[in-house]
Formats: structure tokens, C-alpha cells, sequence
């Protein structure tokens, strides 16, 4: 008897067909390729959802900061440079309140770093800046900034990331500060996220609230 086509099965959303009064019983043969063919459909559609979370999960931070798009105002022809991560201080550290290469967090005791928070706070800042167009050759003014708080809230979902940063820019030649605000932004996250990607996506927010500063862009002209 030839086999009947698992497609045929699994298209009809049957076990195994209906046969007409008087035909032959259905194989063995036939029921294993019926399951084998059902087992493969499943594995496919089980990889698939897992690569769509993973993806989702490590987009999710992205998602809730398509929130707040980067400001239109373009520097390209402001020339501004980004101290280096000394002069990025990380104040939870330095009062002891918390180890250099980690972030407060409520769920466990700390979220850890492979560098230390103010490094990885002040290459951000510089990448954001560089995309904000700021030009850093040769730069007249310098950007600095004294990191106050960094912590995130995961004891509910979705996450919250806090960063506080007293922003300072000077004038290289004399010294003189022209500007200083502070800036806090909060970034709603997945609560298990890539934490680099939860950082960057916060930084994000502190320069576009630095850069949309009236007082920052006079600073800078």
C-alpha cells in the first residue's frame, strides 16, 4: 500500500486519515512518519520563538527609549571634547556607599560591571555626543560630569533605571565654567535585559536632556 503523505495529515489537522469502509489499516510506517513529521514542525516553531524573545529581550530597553527621540538640533560645526573617565566621578564609590564597577539594584545586591561605572558612563557620553554631531578635535570647552546616583528598580516590571549626572563644561584655556546643570532621567526596562544595552539606552536620555538645554547650547556656541 503506498504511504500516505504526512503534509496531507498535518494540512488536515488530523491524527491519521479516514479511510473508506474495506481499506487497508493504516501502518506502522505511516504513523511514524506522521509523528516524525509532527515533531519537526514543533522543534521549527520552538526555535523560532525562542530567537523572537531573545531579540525582544534585548530590544527591550530600545523600545521604551523610542520614547524619547534624539533631539533635531545638529552641533556639526560645535566643537566640544569629553573629559576622561577621572574627571567622570562616580560619587556612590567614592562615599563608600557601593563598589566602582557596580549599579544599585533592588532585586539583588548590585548589578556588576566589567569596567568601572564611570568609564563606561563617560564612553557613552562620548558616543552620544559624537552622534549628537559635537566635534571633539581640538576642542575649546570640555565636558565633565560627577555621576551622583545610578540605580535600577527591577522589584516590579518593567525595570527602572535611575542616572543623575551634575554636568559641567569649561573652557579649556582658562579653565572658567561656562555651564553646570544637573540631569536625572529614568528608563523604564525589561527587568532581564543585556545590561549594557540598559545602560547606553539611560546615557541616551541624560545627553538628549543635556543637548535640549537652552543654556548647554549657548554654552557650546
Amino acid at each position: 500500500m503506498p504511504l500516505i503523505p504526512a503534509e496531507f495529515l498535518l494540512a488536515n489537522n488530523l491524527a491519521f486519515p479516514r479511510l473508506s469502509p474495506g481499506s487497508p489499516p493504516v501502518t506502522s510506517q505511516v504513523r511514524r512518519s506522521v509523528w516524525r513529521a509532527h515533531f519537526d514542525v514543533k522543534s521549527t516553531l520552538f526555535r523560532r520563538a525562542g530567537i523572537a524573545f531573545a531579540a525582544l529581550q534585548l530590544s527591550a530597553c530600545s523600545w521604551f527609549s523610542f520614547l524619547h527621540p534624539a533631539p533635531d538640533t545638529q552641533h556639526a560645526a560645535a566643537s566640544l571634547g569629553v573629559a576622561p573617565a577621572s574627571e567622570f566621578v562616580y560619587m556612590p564609590a567614592r562615599n563608600g556607599q557601593i563598589s566602582a564597577n557596580r549599579i544599585e539594584n533592588t532585586a539583588m545586591t548590585a548589578i556588576v560591571l566589567k569596567t568601572n561605572i564611570d568609564e563606561a558612563v563617560r564612553n557613552s557620553v562620548a558616543h552620544q555626543m559624537q552622534l549628537a554631531g559635537f566635534n571633539a578635535a581640538n576642542p575649546g570647552r570640555v565636558l565633565s560630569g560627577r555621576i551622583e546616583a545610578f540605580s535600577v528598580n527591577d522589584a516590579r516590571a518593567p525595570a527602572v533605571w535611575t542616572l543623575k549626572v551634575h554636568y559641567v563644561v569649561r573652557e579649556v584655556a582658562t579653565q572658567r565654567v561656562v555651564y553646570a546643570s544637573t540631569k536625572t532621567v529614568r528608563l523604564k526596562c525589561a527587568k532581564f535585559t543585556n545590561v549594557k544595552i540598559a545602560l547606553d539606552d539611560t546615557v541616551k536620555l541624560s545627553v538628549e536632556a543635556l543637548v535640549g538645554d537652552t543654556g548647554f547650547a549657548k554654552a557650546v556656541e
